[in-house]
């Protein structure tokens, strides 16, 4: 029926990749993937040797690593506080005990497993998802990974990771490698479920995956996620009960809500308000709503044979309704450069074409831009959000573009779903448009 009335269903980019044989990407990008990449390593590696204090603290590492030793003394994990700025541990059991096993190495030899463990799991990431958008093994590719994780080095999200000794690159890496496997493979949902054990908010690729219909991998991502829960139990009792029993609602242990670092829609909410008493209903509602839109629209794009996109939106769900999203979090801008580019490359009916300007415009916003600190510190990556008062809840007092600047991430990726949600919409009208074409009620129509 949408044929007759000359409406032709939207053709998937991927599908068609994967109708006409995955594609190479062209040789010539191993040139500047290996200049970009030599380039970047070399920066970022001379600007942490003489910025020792600011870019190579692995200050959370160090929570991570002594809460790990905690575990292991029983020396009461959630109710102590750790390193010099005594921050509490906030994660799940389950990390606590991967983080206990590492605590037998020397520190020193942890921060290297970790710093150099996350430059490879982001390459690996931007090669699993040109593989996922139909790109096969070729010297392009390796040549697209370079140039795509060398991009990523200089954004402000992946150096705040390098610098803290973060988790989430690896986190990351799991989830995409995860999903990225084939549906028959029994193992999928490994993955999903280890990351979210390990942290909260991977948790969200079990709803898309029960939305788009693989319910062994959402069984198994489920399964995977419930023994965490129950291995914590058994073998770390007191400190399971204390966190499953109610520890993990309390976000302002993680810090302050309304801390510009929370670029999430519960930070906005919060700022917005001035932290009061209606926020956590506000961002109760907002919270939902958006998660149940963006997962649909996930959805929609997984049935259109879009997978990489898809878990692009169901990550960037994650980021927006967690109730704490500091910026280090935003490591998904990786996959969204990627994914950006791809489009732009395979739209684009010239170079300089304007579709180039999307990935171009991620790629500036969440740039670490250099900036001067002061005399002590010198100067910096930054990030754009960085550049405003903040701390003291002096982000109460922003007015105007200030707000903008202050709200960066979470505008960007409620713009994100937005650009997605249109056509859905107009697809949707479309489709009940040609509906009552063909209803009896139109006679004719239907013939």
């Amino acid at each position: 029926m949408a044929a007759e009335a000359g409406i032709q269903p939207p053709a998937s980019k991927e599908r068609v990749r994967a109708q006409s044989g995955r594609i190479a990407l062209p040789s010539w990008l191993i040139v500047p993937g290996v200049v970009a990449t030599v380039a970047a390593l070399w920066a970022w590696l001379a600007w942490m040797n003489s910025h020792q204090g600011g870019m190579a603290s692995t200050l959370d590492l160090q929570v991570y690593y002594d809460g790990g030793k905690a575990l292991r003394s029983s020396s009461h994990l959630y109710t102590g506080s750790y390193t010099w700025v005594r921050l509490p541990f906030t994660y799940p059991p389950f990390s606590a005990m991967v983080f206990a096993a590492a605590s037998f190495l020397k520190f020193a030899h942890v921060q290297i497993l970790m710093t150099t463990g996350t430059v490879l799991a982001l390459f690996t990431t931007a090669w699993l998802c040109w593989g996922r958008l139909g790109h096969r093994v070729s010297v392009g590719r390796f040549g697209a990974t370079l140039l795509a994780g060398a991009v990523a080095l200089g954004t402000e999200p992946v150096q705040q990771t390098l610098s803290f000794g973060q988790v989430n690159v690896w986190l990351m890496v799991i989830v995409v490698a995860d999903l990225c496997l084939p549906d028959r493979f029994r193992g999928k949902g490994v993955g999903v479920g280890l990351a979210a054990g390990f942290k909260l908010v991977p948790a969200v690729f079990i709803p898309y995956l029960l939305l788009t219909r693989r319910w062994r991998a959402a069984a198994v991502a489920t399964g995977t996620f419930v023994l965490t829960v129950v291995g914590s139990f058994a073998l770390f009792p007191t400190e399971a009960r204390q966190y499953w029993g109610g520890l993990f609602f309390d976000s302002a242990r993680m810090g302050g809500v309304e801390y510009v670092g929370n670029q999430s829609l519960h930070g906005m909410i919060d700022r917005a308000l001035h932290g009061g008493a209606a926020v956590q209903a506000v961002w109760f509602v907002v919270a939902g709503t958006v998660a149940v839109v963006g997962l649909l629209l996930a959805a929609r794009q997984h049935r259109r044979g879009n997978e990489m996109l898809a878990i692009l939106i169901t990550g960037v769900v994650g980021l927006l309704a967690s109730p704490i999203s500091w910026s280090h979090h935003w490591v998904w801008i990786l996959p969204a450069l990627v994914v950006g580019a791809d489009w732009a490359a395979h739209g684009a009916r010239r170079l300089l074409d304007a579709r180039w300007l999307v990935p171009l415009a991620a790629l500036l916003l969440f740039a670490a831009w250099p900036r001067y600190e002061g005399a002590q510190t010198g100067t910096l990556p930054s990030g754009i959000i960085w550049w405003l008062p903040y701390d003291n809840h002096a982000e109460f007092g922003w007015h105007g573009p200030q707000i903008l600047q202050g709200e960066l991430y979470t505008l960007v990726g409620l713009a994100f779903l937005a650009a997605l949600a249109v056509p859905a919409v107009r697809a949707l009208r479309q489709r009940r448009r040609v509906a009552s074409l063909g209803s009896p009620a139109n006679g004719d129509a239907t013939v």
